[in-house]
This record gives structure tokens, C-alpha cells and sequence, in this order.
């Protein structure tokens, strides 16, 4: 028995129909994947970047005290790539002032007078700067050195920074009876790690 023609396009059509109805329910459904992504931050050093020069003074003898102001200091940067935020200090020394053209007479100690310094980011998204900054102090004397900087609480000092002062903040003080002479003192900046926690 031959089917009608009409009903084989009926079928056709029904078919075509529901596919149309199946994709457009397929293409509706939203699909997602997900998946993590990794990162290694390792930590670097705790640094002196760019250490202090050291300058020098010149004076005449007059019979009288001089307080004489330096030349040619210079600034110095610390880094602090750790990751660790437990933080670190700076400790200036000095030795005596020895005089090299006559024996013996060398200036006495708590003659080196070592500035304020001022700090500044040199990156600005490091963290907060150290928080405590010594005022001026002498720092031949004879025995421990003096803590320039430091910081005062965790996360300070997570970066890079510079100490800057004017070269003629530093100050050496000449007595009256000071000897003629080229004198030389060497000045020792030391950097230690601090164990601050949150």
C-alpha cells in the first residue's frame, strides 16, 4: 500500500520541527569550567643599595672651639625584597678621629656628630616608612654604635627607601687645643633584620 506523500512531508516537517525545539533548548543551557591559577612570589634580600659616602671637614685653628659641617656625605638606600614585614635597623659607628701627622694627638670621642635623616619611597608601593628615625647623635664614641633608623612596627620598611641629610648636617666639634693634622675616622653603617611581629 503506497503512503500518501503528504504524510511523508508531515513527518519531515515534525522532525525538522523538534530539532529546532531540541537546539534551541542546547543553546540556552550555560556551561562553565573553572580552574586555578598559581603564582611563586619568592623573597630576595634585605640590602644597603647604595651606601653612605663619607665626607670630610676643613678648618684653620683659631684658638677658639669650632663645630665644623661636612662636605661631600652623601645619601644611602636600603631594600627590603624579604616578604617577610619583621623589619630592620641601621646602626651608624665611628671611630676616633686619629691624627696621622702627629701621634697621639687624636681627637677625643663624641667629636662625629651624624644627622637626622629624612626617608622617602623610592618605590612607591613599598609599605609604611620605618618609624623611628634617631635625632642627631653622636656616634664615635668609643664603645656601641648609635640606631640611626628602624622600623617600629611590622610591615614597615617592605621596599626601597632613601635616608637623605644635608652634608653639612654633619658636624665635628675641634676644641681649642686641638693639634694641627690630617686626621681619619671611618664610619661603619651596619643593617640588621628585626624580629617584629604582628
Amino acid at each position: 500500500m503506497k503512503r500518501k506523500k503528504g504524510h511523508r512531508r508531515g513527518r519531515v516537517a515534525l522532525l525538522c520541527a523538534a530539532a529546532v525545539l531540541a537546539f534551541s533548548a542546547l543553546s540556552g543551557t550555560a556551561f562553565a569550567e573553572t580552574d586555578d591559577v598559581g603564582a611563586t612570589v619568592t623573597g630576595g634580600s634585605l640590602i644597603i643599595a647604595a651606601a653612605l659616602d663619607a665626607g670630610t671637614f676643613s678648618t684653620t685653628l683659631d684658638g677658639t672651639a669650632q663645630t665644623l659641617s661636612g662636605t661631600g656625605f652623601s645619601n644611602f638606600d636600603i631594600t627590603d625584597a624579604r616578604g617577610t614585614g619583621v623589619g630592620w635597623s641601621v646602626t651608624m659607628q665611628a671611630t676616633v678621629f686619629d691624627n696621622g701627622t702627629l701621634a697621639g694627638k687624636d681627637l677625643a670621642t663624641n667629636s662625629l656628630t651624624a644627622p637626622l635623616f629624612s626617608v622617602t619611597k623610592i618605590d612607591e608601593s613599598s609599605s609604611a616608612v620605618p618609624g623611628t628615625l634617631h635625632a642627631a647623635a653622636t656616634i664615635d664614641t668609643g664603645s656601641s654604635g648609635v640606631v640611626m633608623v628602624a622600623c617600629s612596627a611590622f610591615a614597615q620598611g617592605m621596599g626601597k627607601y632613601r635616608f637623605s641629610a644635608d652634608a653639612s648636617a654633619w658636624k665635628l666639634a675641634v676644641p681649642a687645643h686641638a693639634y694641627r693634622g690630617t686626621y681619619t675616622s671611618t664610619i661603619t653603617t651596619t643593617l640588621a633584620t628585626l624580629a617584629l611581629t604582628e
